[in-house]
C-alpha cells in the first residue's frame, strides 16, 4: 500500500516523493484548470492563490473516490 495518493500526473513530483522514500500511487485528477484560472483571475487572485486553489481542487476531486487514503494535490507557479 502506498504512503499517499498523488493527484497529479507530474513525473517530477512523483520522483521527488520517491527520492524522499515516500511511496505513492499516481491518480491524476483530470481537472479542467483553465475555467478555474480565468474565474480566479477575474477576481484579482494572485498566482499563488490560483496555484493553492488548483492544488486543493485536484486533491478534493481524487479524495472523493479515494476517501480512505491520504491524497496530495499540487500545482506550480512559474
Amino acid at each position: 500500500m502506498p504512503d499517499i495518493v498523488l493527484a497529479s500526473k507530474s513525473k517530477v513530483r512523483k520522483n521527488i516523493l520517491e527520492e524522499n522514500k515516500i511511496s505513492c500511487l499516481v491518480k491524476p485528477s483530470n481537472v479542467d484548470e483553465e475555467p478555474v484560472k480565468i474565474s480566479l483571475l477575474k477576481e484579482g487572485a494572485s498566482p499563488e492563490i490560483i496555484s493553492k486553489n488548483l492544488a486543493e481542487l485536484k486533491a478534493n476531486k481524487v479524495s472523493q473516490k479515494m476517501n480512505e487514503d491520504l491524497v496530495l494535490g499540487a500545482d506550480s507557479v512559474i
